[in-house]
């Protein structure tokens, strides 16, 4: 089986699968096992992640992934771009005030502001499009942005 940790991935497994689903059942370790997703008619019924290109302002390009959701939210897609060495940026971090000093993958990235991205139209699921400012987080009951 290919289940992984959500926070495990790379871009390789993107690459291999473009839709990974949670489980939530009991074959998997925990809430955060992921596994790729091969079948349409499973979509429906998981959370999913889907792969998604991010392109910074000086026409960088990244991969990573967001939560697929109708909801266009950025506390609901989440998203995350990875680096070929292992390096993640988290755009959504909870109640947790972000901070761009964490790598210098993130500093890269930073420079590159705003991001915009979209998710791959995969197993009927359209693309998710839109824009990234900064790190976001939840502050008070309102959604707060750290350029």
């Amino acid at each position: 089986m290919s289940d992984k940790q959500v926070y495990e991935l790379t871009i390789d497994d993107l690459d291999r699968y473009s839709v990974w689903f949670f489980p939530m059942d009991d074959t998997v370790e925990d809430e955060l096992t992921v596994r790729p997703l091969a079948e349409q008619e499973t979509c429906s019924d998981f959370q999913i992640i889907v792969r998604a290109d991010f392109f910074g302002e000086r026409h960088s390009v990244y991969r990573g992934y967001l939560y697929w959701n109708s909801n266009s939210a950025i506390e609901c897609l989440k998203p995350v771009v990875l680096s070929d060495k292992g390096a993640v940026v988290n755009f959504w971090s909870g109640i947790v005030t972000p901070a761009w000093e964490s790598s210098e993958f993130a500093g890269s990235i930073r420079s590159e502001l705003p991001i915009s991205y979209a998710s791959e139209s995969v197993f009927g699921l359209p693309s998710i499009c839109g824009k990234l400012e900064g790190l976001y987080y939840l502050s008070d009951d309102q959604v707060c942005c750290v350029k």
